[in-house]
């Protein structure tokens, strides 16, 4: 839907130039780093703070995925050198329950990351503390 329809929205209402990023928390966080690495030459700069990224379709959320498959198609770590032009920020608190593969996909990206391990968990008062942090890096990239 983002790559499909979001983007082309976006396109009409701004100049096709414009740079742009994608940002995420928890499952938008695992979005926004499927969308970067779906279409990197849309954006600069990707976000993602405690992205609920899985390591394997087991571990998974229940109904995140149809089937082994699935996962294997829409896996986001297998896809990480497809950021290799981008700025990447990956948070995530260190009393959060995807902190271990945070810590993993941010030690496999292709660039190093933007992003910091903190005290908190997967919740709004986490996100919201490291918002002014996302944005500051996101608005260094577009510049």
């Amino acid at each position: 839907m983002i790559t499909a329809e979001r983007l082309p929205a976006v396109t009409a209402m701004l100049e096709r130039n414009a740079p742009r990023a994608v940002l995420g928390w928890s499952m938008g966080g695992y979005g926004a780093v499927l969308t970067a690495e779906r279409a990197p030459g849309e954006f600069r700069a990707v976000a993602a703070a405690s992205p609920a990224i899985w390591d394997s379709f087991e571990h998974s959320a229940p109904d995140a995925f149809d089937d082994p498959a699935d996962f294997g198609r829409y896996n986001v770590v297998d896809g990480l050198p497809k950021l290799s032009s981008l700025t990447v920020r990956i948070d995530c608190g260190t009393d959060d329950e995807f902190i271990g593969q945070a810590r993993r996909v941010a030690a496999s990206l292709p660039v190093p990351n933007q992003g910091r391990f903190s005290s908190g968990f997967h919740d709004a008062s986490y996100w919201r503390s490291i918002a002014p942090h996302q944005i500051a890096t996101l608005a260094v990239a577009l510049q």
